[in-house]
């Protein structure tokens, strides 16, 4: 069995560093102590500086190896863990030579793969070793760690107990028929049922939430041409990313570039001016102006404040914006103002300023927060987002939850509505706790950087 098999990769980035870590684990990891390094005995978890011997003999490097015991590893198994000097070459030569004293070369994800099957970690928390890995905002990575550390087990955990003894009573009324479920059980049962649902259904809303911290969250500049908004985009991602003219409908394709802004990953977008034009090329640009504004958690709507309030740009938003978190920048406030605000869309916040100041955009990035922690209010530590694989087993979980209530209303044999609780509770062990599914493991798994 390959599981029986001691693997071995780097733990670091391939590459040029100051130090770089190889992790071996598996059963050879004690007499690879002893082979290379002349230690029969090695003490657990504390570290040893040693010269590493090749298989003919020959000093590699001088390294730094902590061995870890069954059961006290990450993997649950013997581990060892190889600090050397961080030359790519030395990497090579130690590799090649773990590989010719019976190791192999890890698979992506096999050692967190090993941890799960060796019950150091649920599947939930394997899942989160990857998503703090591939991490790309702060709000993700305090969302992955409060997983790696059981959060979303605990919830899944008490909602599986809540089935189960629901299971024992329909189990206690087919073994002893005086224990039979009575009509004036069904409405106790129900009561059960209903909280069990809605803590499924909970999880269950909370994936696209997920799905928009991982994307980024869509932040359009939208306005009148002419107005600023290439010169405020080009402030806000501190690069001249767009091109800035005097002349009205320059920009004609939106552009893009990712930030990170109060913690959150954010895409920031500078569209084309939204005004009537008879330019085919210009009008493909402000329809895809008006679509991104239904892409977008926030819109900032960037008006010229020395002009009179553009009532036909907002009448052609109107609908779209109608559910969005509004920004308004007026903008050019170093001129005379004619801008009325007693029309700005209900609830917008109000930011004026001019792009020729300096720091003009940090007021903007304020309010931005602001209204990126109001609109995505997440508590990490009691928050529970789940991933989309873990969202369709909860879906099928409430799926069996529903048929039990239809069932129970129905007074249907207690058989088929236990058989239908096993199923609910199988949907939650997929999330949680399966090892006998190796296709769905391999999948999960592969998608692990090399090392982890």
């Amino acid at each position: 069995m390959r599981e029986c098999d001691t693997i071995v990769s780097l733990a670091t980035i391939a590459g040029e560093s100051a130090l770089g870590v190889i992790r071996v684990s598996g059963k050879l990891c004690k007499t690879l102590c002893e082979d290379i390094f002349n230690i029969t005995t090695p003490t657990p978890r504390t570290a040893t500086v040693r010269n590493y011997l090749s298989i003919k003999g020959k000093p590699v490097d001088q390294v730094l190896l902590t061995f870890f015991e069954n059961g006290k590893s990450y993997t649950g198994e013997q581990t060892l863990e190889l600090t050397f000097h961080g030359n790519p070459l030395i990497a090579n030569q130690i590799l090649d030579d773990l590989i010719k004293r019976k190791c192999r070369l890890a698979e992506p994800g096999e050692y967190t793969k090993r941890a799960f099957l060796n019950g150091k970690i649920d599947l939930s928390q394997a899942e989160a070793v990857a998503e703090l890995i591939s991490a790309s905002s702060e709000i993700e990575i305090e969302i992955a760690n409060h997983q790696l550390r059981g959060s979303l087990s605990k919830r899944l955990h008490v909602i599986q107990s809540g089935i189960i003894n629901l299971q024992a009573q329909f189990e206690a009324s087919i073994d002893f028929p005086e224990d039979e479920i009575k009509e004036k059980n069904v409405g106790e049962i129900l009561t059960i049922v209903k909280p069990l649902k809605s803590a499924i259904t909970q999880l269950i809303n909370s994936t696209n939430i997920k799905s928009t911290l991982s994307q980024g969250i869509k932040i359009s500049l939208i306005g009148p041409p002419n107005v600023g908004k290439s010169t405020l985009f080009n402030n806000l991602v501190h690069e001249n990313r767009a091109l800035v003219s005097k002349d009205s409908g320059t920009t004609r394709d939106y552009l893009s570039k990712e930030l990170n802004i109060g913690g959150y990953k954010v895409e920031l977008f500078d569209t084309a001016g939204i005004r009537k034009t008879t330019s085919e090329v210009e009008q493909l640009g402000i329809q895809n102006s008006i679509r991104l504004i239904d892409d977008s958690a926030i819109v900032l709507l960037v008006f010229d404040s020395s002009l009179p309030y553009p009532t036909e740009f907002y009448n052609s938003i109107r609908k779209e914006i109608k559910s969005k978190a509004i920004i308004v920048v007026e903008n050019k406030n170093d001129l005379k103002r004619e801008i009325s605000s007693s029309n700005y869309p209900r609830n917008s916040k109000v930011i004026t300023t001019s792009m020729i100041e300096d720091g003009c955009s940090e007021n903007i990035i304020s309010e931005i927060e602001k209204v990126l922690s109001d609109q995505f209010k997440i508590n990490p530590s009691s928050d529970i987002l789940v991933s989309k694989r873990q969202s369709n087993h909860l879906v099928d979980a409430r799926a069996h939850l529903d048929e039990v209530v239809s069932l129970i209303s129905s007074s249907i044999n207690e058989e088929i509505i236990l058989q239908e609780l096993k199923l609910s509770i199988e949907c939650i062990n997929s999330i949680i706790g399966r090892t006998d599914n190796e296709d769905m493991l391999d999948q999960l798994f592969q998608n692990f950087c090399i090392g982890k």
